[in-house]
């Protein structure tokens, strides 16, 4: 089991208004409710060659409640751990699984919400038929998933299965920033399940120096974002 360096500490349980909580508050926004996500399925999409999306989710799975265990399938080794501590998910939480292909990938995914653990998979094709049994394993389990792929905002075979659908994309950083290390990240929400869709703008930024998790802040969206909202 990987232990988190004391200079990429995991989030401690205490730090309930710590700003990576802020994130899953979107998500409740986007859902119309004010109550734990469990038993949904989310796809965060993003262009070829970025990883954002990855920082997004890494971070929504930090705010889900201690202790729950983390299913995190993909092809190629991807995940981190030392860049899940930074951003306050503790490594020891989760369990990766390499996969041979998308349908294995896809399957592990299955097999772990049913069975109530929180869980990640990395893809490239997401089939309607496998939305659909994603989304009836996360209610049957009572659990929360998630998909990764890069994809662009639409494509032939989008599903409604999800509660939700992003694409995350890389931001500019404002030039005055006095930040050393900050990020933004864009995420737009393509469909929500009973809610609306919109664009919101996070700044990732170090804290103490690297010796805490990183903050994840809501900086814009809403009404400011207001312009570059879809209706897909």
């Amino acid at each position: 089991m990987f232990s988190p360096s004391p200079l990429a500490a995991p989030l401690p349980a205490s730090a309930a208004e710590h700003p990576l909580r802020q994130a899953l508050g979107v998500l409740r926004q986007a859902l119309g409710v004010d109550s734990p996500l469990r038993g949904t399925m989310h796809e965060c999409r993003a262009p070829e060659g970025t990883a954002a999306h990855i920082a997004f989710v890494i971070a929504l799975l930090a705010g889900l409640a201690e202790g729950i265990p983390i299913l995190w399938a993909s092809k190629t080794a991807s995940a981190y751990p030392p860049g899940l501590a930074w951003l306050g998910l503790d490594p020891g939480r989760c369990l990766f699984a390499l996969a041979a292909d998308d349908a294995e990938c896809l399957g592990t995914l299955e097999v772990a919400l049913r069975g109530g653990m929180a869980g990640v998979a990395e893809c490239g094709a997401l089939p309607r038929l496998a939305a659909r049994r994603l989304a009836l394993a996360a209610k049957t389990g009572g659990s929360t998933g998630f998909l990764l792929r890069h994809a662009p905002v639409f494509t032939a075979l989008d599903s409604t299965a999800f509660a939700t659908r992003w694409m995350i994309t890389p931001a500019r950083s404002p030039a005055s920033t006095s930040t050393l290390g900050a990020h933004r990240l864009r995420a737009e929400l393509l469909y929500a399940k009973g809610g609306r869709t919109g664009v919101f703008l996070y700044e990732m930024s170090e804290v103490n120096h690297g010796t805490a998790p990183a903050a994840l802040t809501l900086v814009g969206g809403g009404a400011e974002a207001g312009q570059l909202r879809r209706t897909g």
